[in-house]
């Protein structure tokens, strides 16, 4: 979970220089972001996209679970 929260940080940074050219640095970035608008700021949109791919996977996973039983002749 670690790994993915440092990468979260790590895209919404990419993300905010890639729009706007006014930082100098990765770190410039990381830093005037955090001071203006706080630590929640690195996680604008995890929700939405964490809804989306947990319905994917939820529904993938069902219909793995049911199509191993058919073809196992579990059914």
């Amino acid at each position: 979970m670690l790994g993915l929260d440092a990468m979260l940080v790590l895209f919404q940074v990419k993300s905010r220089m890639m729009g706007d050219s006014t930082y100098k640095s990765t770190l410039d970035c990381f830093i005037k972001t955090l001071k203006s608008e706080g630590f929640l700021a690195f996680y604008k949109g995890f929700f939405p996209n964490f809804v989306r791919l947990g319905t994917w996977n939820v529904i993938m996973f069902l219909i793995f679970e049911q199509a191993k039983n058919y073809f196992r002749g579990d059914a």
